[in-house]
């Protein structure tokens, strides 16, 4: 039985990679594998997908110290931490349990996704029932070292929910070189992965609009097949200098089809994706770390 729903057939096979994908399709477990639980309980970042009472998609940071996450059995995992109390998926969980995961290690270049559902077991406690689990290439990470700061002890300040990019957040996104994207396929499933490219890969039309490429990746098309039935997604910006974040949720549209004009605008792209925003929250101090980056991913194109 396949592990992908039809939203991801339906795009290996319009790409051509259906046998490829089978054989990465093995990299999905429904337990956590052996060794993957030392590196869980060492990190710091986790982004967690999650949908909410109007369809809209997502995409939350939650961060703390190694040891927040634990891994209680191979089906179960549970993140203590400082919750941002204001974010979107704190009241998203509890009427909707199906969350995604991606718990990242910019320094090392490892990360792994994890589906499932979720519930609160007490206001710093987050359970998670693991459906699946799997980890990625390292392509694409930037490579950041993150030391622990006092930034998070300022105002949280958070604008509340806005309908349109202001110039300044539209320059952010201009210069970013990572985001996260939230999705979601059949029966709800819920999923966060990341992006990334060299300054400049996103490109924001108007104060509504992202275009962005999909470079070559694992093959396995989970965000591509799920915007291919569920339009509806999330995207996550973190600002590394001022340890502040971006949220947007809105509707995605997969270009198939791209022009010579686009390639070179795009280089690299396979694909593109438009996404349509219909809303964005900025939160300042959210984030308890300075960074430090190493270095540009050498899979990004320039």
């Amino acid at each position: 039985m396949s592990v992908f729903h039809e939203g991801e057939r339906m795009v290996q096979k319009r790409i051509g990679v259906q046998a490829t994908a089978d054989l990465m399709g093995r990299m999905i477990q429904s337990v956590i594998p052996q060794g993957f639980d030392v590196f869980l309980e060492e990190q710091s970042i986790v982004v967690i997908a999650s949908t909410d009472a109007a369809c809209s998609l997502w995409a939350s940071l939650i961060t703390g110290y190694p040891g927040m996450i634990q891994v209680k059995d191979p089906k179960t995992i549970e993140i203590h931490t400082q919750f941002v109390l204001q974010d979107p998926f704190i009241s998203n969980i509890k009427h909707n349990g199906n969350v995604g995961l991606i718990v990242i290690d910019f320094e090392h270049q490892i990360r792994i996704r994890i589906n499932g559902k979720a519930k609160f077991t007490d206001e710093n406690a987050l359970r998670v029932d693991v459906e699946q689990v799997y980890g990625n290439c390292p392509k694409h990470i930037q490579m950041r070292s993150l030391t622990p700061s006092d930034r998070r002890l300022g105002p949280l300040q958070t604008s509340g929910r806005q309908a349109k990019l202001t110039p300044e957040q539209a320059q952010w996104i201009r210069d970013a070189d990572t985001f996260f994207i939230a999705s979601s396929g059949p029966e709800g499933k819920t999923d966060a992965s990341h992006r990334g490219g060299n300054p400049g890969f996103i490109q924001v039309l108007g104060n509504d609009t992202l275009v962005f490429p999909d470079y070559r990746g694992n093959m396995q098309f989970n965000t591509l097949g799920n915007i291919q039935i569920n339009p509806h997604t999330g995207i996550l910006f973190i600002d590394f200098h001022m340890g502040r974040t971006l949220q947007l949720t809105g509707r995605s549209t997969i270009v198939w089809d791209i022009w010579e004009e686009e390639k070179l605008r795009f280089p690299g792209a396979q694909r593109l994706v438009e996404f349509r925003m219909d809303g964005v929250i900025q939160t300042e101090h959210v984030i308890p770390f300075d960074w430090n980056l190493l270095g540009y991913s050498p899979y990004n194109p320039r």
